[in-house]
Order: structure tokens, then sequence, then C-alpha cells
């Protein structure tokens, strides 16, 4: 089966998936009274940090000289880079539209984090820094035979260390303007760095689910029970962080005895959102838990996908929560429950959209999802990503 063959109906279907969602999103516009920015804030802000993070995760496993990571490295690069358009572009939509979306908006006498112009300035800082290195990470590990192994591995030590920590800044600044400070006035120690957390959380799942689908429609066994195995475990005590991570906002509020901070904890958790909230920690930290305590479904194909489709949704809704509920608090958006027909439209179109760049580029790079026989390689055609994998 060729790569026009295996993606074909994956690609149609995306582009199927996109049109009809944007056009049932943009069709809400006109019905609603106010626009349905919610859902568009959360899906920028929740695939942004994941698809990243699904990245830096194969960075660290290389730094870390994990050799099993180096067959997950083009594909999660491909991950990162096939939501590169929409994040950007989705960005300059919130920017442009800032004033009417974000309640600190256009309040010029306030901290100058709160200028227009720097909250410009550092998102398009963020995104452009972050995909550039991405983008230059992949080229070099397209790299082969003894340039590959002279040069690429250089380049990957040291840009690999600068990508991770643009993204540690970059998605902390970016989760404070997507999030936390939607919540005007509100302060939390904890966020950016549980942002961080739920965008590993994340990035793992979207690993599991792609590398499956691979498998499965290439047959190549590319991807082996080793990485299944491993990505369990990871995955495994990912879910233990994050949890620590949302429990642990609640501590600075008690021990230093905060009360200014409990009314948005209040709006998630004890107010029109509670089902939703409930379901969420149930789908983000308990059943993942549970089941992967489990050798059967933590090292299992069938197994370990499913809980990462559980953990995805349930990270869709937090981001919700997080994101929306404070826009529609204020009265900034269109007041919706999480399951409507604008945001399953919007949440659609976007998935749709980055599926559809996901496939054309695994079209092109095949070498990210299948090994060439070892005969038919020369010292010259050697792929070093796989022959030296070590990181330091």
């Amino acid at each position: 089966m060729n790569n026009k063959e295996m993606f074909g109906k994956a690609i149609t279907v995306s582009a199927g998936l996109f049109v009809v969602g944007l056009l049932g999103w943009l069709v809400s516009w006109v019905v609603l009274e106010k626009p349905p920015w919610g859902i568009f804030v959360s899906m920028l802000a929740l695939l942004t940090g994941m698809t990243q993070g699904a990245f830096i995760i194969a960075v660290l496993l290389r730094t870390a000289s994990a050799q099993w990571g180096a067959r997950l490295y083009r594909v999660a690069a491909i991950i990162a880079l096939a939501f590169m358009p929409f994040a950007v572009l989705m960005t300059l939509i919130v920017l442009a539209a800032q004033g009417g979306l974000i309640p600190w908006a256009g309040e010029t006498d306030q901290h100058f984090w709160y200028s227009p112009v720097f909250f410009i300035a550092r998102q398009i800082a963020y995104l452009g820094i972050f995909y550039g290195l991405t983008y230059r990470l992949f080229r070099t590990s397209q790299l082969t035979g003894p340039r590959g192994a002279q040069v690429g591995n250089h380049r990957m030590q040291i840009m690999g260390m600068f990508a991770a920590i643009t993204f540690v800044l970059g998605a902390t600044m970016f989760s404070w303007d997507l999030g936390m400070t939607l919540n005007h006035h509100y302060a939390d120690t904890i966020y950016g760095a549980y942002y961080i957390m739920t965008s590993f959380f994340g990035g793992a799942a979207l690993i599991v689910l792609l590398i499956t689908y691979l498998n499965r429609t290439s047959r190549s066994g590319f991807f082996t029970a080793l990485h299944y195995r491993n990505l369990g475990t990871l995955v495994t005590a990912l879910t233990i962080i994050c949890f620590y991570g949302w429990w642990s906002q609640f501590f600075p509020i008690w021990y230093a005895n905060l009360p200014e901070e409990t009314n948005v904890m209040y709006l998630r958790i004890f107010s029109r959102w509670t089902i939703a909230y409930a379901v969420m920690m149930v789908m983000v930290s308990v059943v993942p838990f549970i089941a992967l305590m489990f050798k059967q479904v933590r090292t299992t194909v069938n197994g370990l996908s499913s809980v990462a489709v559980v953990i995805l949704i349930g990270l869709w809704i937090q981001q919700y929560i997080y994101s929306a509920a404070p826009l529609i608090e204020r009265g900034k958006v269109a007041d919706l429950s999480i399951i409507s027909l604008p945001n399953i439209a919007m949440t659609a179109g976007v998935i749709g959209g980055f599926l559809f760049v996901l496939f054309r580029l695994l079209q092109r790079y095949p070498n990210a999802y299948t090994e060439p026989a070892d005969a038919d390689r020369s010292e010259a055609e050697a792929d070093y990503l796989f022959t030296q994998p070590e990181g330091w």
C-alpha cells in the first residue's frame, strides 16, 4: 500500500470534518446573541499545549538517551508542526479580537504585562521561536550518513535544549493569557506548571493514538510492544503528576491564607460546572490511574489507546472550564454548556483541520513510521536517528 492509498480516505474525512465543523461554528455566530469565543480560546490553549508537549517528550527522551524514543521523534515533531498553522492563525485572531475578548484589554493604567503591545509581542515571539526550532530539528532529523552523525547530533542536542526551555517559558505565559488572567485579578502560582504537566499528559495520549493508527494502517510494525510498554509507564507517571499538580493548586490558598483566590475555585467546582468538573476529574485522574494499574491495560494496544481517548476527552472538558467559564461569567462570550452544537462543531473543525495537515505531512515523510530494510541502506544513507540515538 502506497502513501496515497494509506492516507487518502483519512485526508478526505479530515477535510470534510474541517469544512462542516467550521461552517457549523460560523453559523452559530448568526444564531447566538454573543459570539461563541469560549470554545475557540479553549481549543487554542488545549491543542497548542498538547501538540507542543508531544514533541518536547521526544526531545527529552533523546536527551535522556532513551533509545526506544528514537522512533517517536519524527512522529512527535510532525504532531507539533501539523498544528502550527492553526496555532498561529487562531492566536492572531485572538490578538485582533482582544478588545472584546480579554477582560483586561484596553486598561492601559495597569501593569506593563497587560499592555496590548506586550501581549501581542510575547505571543508572536513564543510561537515564532518554538515552531522555528521545531522545524529546524525536524529537518535535522532527516539528515543521513556521516553528515547526520556529525552535524545532526550536535544540533539536536543544543537546539533541543533551547526548544524545551522555550516551551516551558512560552507555555507558561500562554497559559496565563488564555486561562489564568481570563479570571481578572486572579493569580495562581501553580497554573503555568499545571498547564505544562497536562500538555505532556495530552501529548503522550496523542502519540499513543497516532502510532496505533500508523501501525494498523501501514502494517509495518515500526512501533513495537516496547513502545507501548514504555508509553504506558509514562502515561501512568503523568497521571499521578497531573493529579498532584491539580491538588497543589489548593495548597497556597490554605497555608498562605489567600481567600482572594477561592472565587475561581468556587466558579469551577461549586457552580453550574460542578457535574462537568466531576466528570473531568474522573476522566483525567480516576479512570487512567485505576486502569493503568493493570498490566493488561498498560501494555496492550487496545487498552492503552482506550485510556488515551478518555484522557483527551477529560482534558477537553477541563480546558473549557478553565478558559471559557470565566469569559461566560463576565458576559464576554455566548453562554454555552460544554456539550453544545457550536462547541462540538468548533472542536470537530479544529481537529479535522489538524488531522488533515498531519496526514499530509505523514504522506510526505514516510520515514516517520516506516524503516527501510537494512539491505537497502548503504553507509552513506544510514539513518543516524536510529544508529546513534544517544542524547548528551
